[in-house]
């Protein structure tokens, strides 16, 4: 009777964390793809860092503290060769919709009540992962979640369009929101208007002819070389400001007791709807490049990727599609690409998915 072989140290490490024996066994024939993908996804990472976390009511360098710790710890635990892991425009909306009423106006709770919705929504995720409830990825409907993401969209538009034409939009509500967008189309500060035009149509053609450039970053500096060069600050533009420098610093978020319950039915809906992203998106790429990916592991990375993005003072992130299309387009072939992690498909025990079911049985990979 044949004795099978013990499972070396490295692969019982890779039964929890996947990225610690892939990083070990790392092919350098990787590293150049990696690299030329991650510059592309950091070009395009950084700026719109920034822009959601405006979007969500924070300082820019929330955003990019939200950028940093999220793709390590992913890439220690997710099972996704692909995937990019930060900040999200549907994830932000709900953010803002949730801390708001609950700071009440006030900016260091805003951000502790935040940072505790992104360390709670780990904590769920990782429980999640423990009571094997992968299997809700079967549950998820693309079409559901398009119209969703349909009305965040709407919500976005018409939150930003005032930026883009100078004005000061207070109203709640999309129809209020619009109509007092009309009613204050005659105060329209030309210069914000003109910077904002050619930027959108940077964002739009520069694509098509030059697809392997990083559009975003392009659209950012010619913008703010507009700005500095012509002066336009000093013409009453808003500007972000300056964008504080170095790393961020670890600590737990502090709340008032008889906040708990409300951000805990809060951080529910974010993990949620966290969850139900990262699956699209990484079931679309798992399913393009022909692996597998594990259900119930990406609950588990995911959840440690908000908590890392909690103690960093940043807020609740999950799989980002327009950068992980990036990484894809770009090349990159592991998770060097963010970070590093492995280099080749490594199997995991328990429930795998090409982009499609946590069961033994795939059911047809989404594409």
């Amino acid at each position: 009777m044949t004795i099978p072989p013990k499972p070396l140290l490295l692969d019982r490490i890779g039964r929890f964390a996947p990225g610690v024996p892939t990083l070990a066994r790392y092919q350098p024939r990787d590293l150049p793809h990696d690299l030329i993908a991650g510059l592309s996804v950091a070009a395009v990472a950084l700026p719109v860092g920034v822009a959601y976390a405006q979007l969500a009511g924070f300082e820019p360098v929330i955003g990019l503290y939200s950028s940093m710790l999220p793709l390590l710890a992913y890439a220690l635990f997710g099972t996704s060769r692909q995937l990019v892991i930060g900040p999200d425009a549907a994830t932000c909306a709900l953010i803002a919709a949730s801390a708001a009423p609950l700071a009440g106006g006030d900016p260091a709770l805003y951000l502790s009540v935040s940072m505790a919705l992104a360390l709670i929504a780990g904590c769920l995720c990782i429980a999640a992962s423990f009571l094997r409830l992968g299997a809700l990825a079967d549950f998820l409907s693309r079409p559901i979640l398009v119209g969703f993401l349909n009305g965040i969209a709407l919500h976005i538009i018409l939150g930003q369009i005032g930026k883009l034409f100078g004005l000061e939009l207070t109203a709640p509500g999309i129809i209020p929101r619009a109509l007092e967008f009309v009613g204050k189309l005659g105060a329209t500060h030309l210069p914000t208007l003109a910077v904002a035009a050619v930027t959108v149509a940077v964002l739009v053609l520069v694509p098509r002819w030059l697809p392997r450039l990083p559009t975003v970053l392009i659209a950012i500096v010619a913008a703010a070389l507009t700005v500095a060069l012509l002066g336009l600050e000093a013409q009453g533009m808003a500007v972000v400001g300056t964008v504080p420098a170095g790393l961020p610093t670890l600590g737990f978020p502090m709340l008032p007791f008889d906040l708990i319950p409300a951000v805990l039915a809060a951080a529910a809906g974010i993990a949620l709807m966290s969850f139900t992203s990262t699956m699209l998106t990484a079931r679309s790429f798992a399913a393009k490049n022909h692996y597998d990916i594990d259900v119930d592991r990406e609950f588990t990375a995911l959840g440690a990727a908000n908590i890392a993005s909690a103690l960093s003072q940043g807020f609740a992130v999950s799989g980002a599609d327009s950068r992980t299309a990036m990484s894809d387009a770009a090349g990159g072939r592991t998770q060097l690409t963010g970070s590093v992690r492995r280099s080749r498909p490594w199997t995991p025990r328990g429930r795998r998915c090409a982009g499609s079911s946590s069961t033994s049985s795939p059911s047809p990979a989404w594409t």
